[in-house]
């Protein structure tokens, strides 16, 4: 590891970077993820996880993988229930 003194170049760049890193961040965070949650099928599907008292944000990455599996199978079993009807 060098005991040199970054110079001004490296120390605008590596602000700019920090900048612009956050910058990005911020688009995707404030921006475009919102605007994704308006979508209708995104909103059917926060609505049912809601209905159902499942917190997307305490959703571990692991689980994404076959969630859509899982969340396809209950789905069909609600179908099946009310095409049996209630008196069933």
């Amino acid at each position: 590891m060098s005991d040199r003194e970054p110079s001004l170049r490296e120390r605008s760049y590596r602000a700019a970077a920090l900048v612009g890193i956050t910058l990005l961040l911020s688009i995707v965070w404030l921006v475009i993820l919102p605007a994704y949650s308006r979508q209708p099928k995104m909103r059917q599907h926060l609505r049912w996880l809601d209905d159902r008292g499942i917190d997307p944000s305490a959703m571990y990455y692991t689980e994404l993988e076959v969630m859509e599996d899982i969340l396809t199978k209950q789905r069909l079993a609600e179908l099946r229930q009310k095409s049996d009807g209630p008196n069933q």
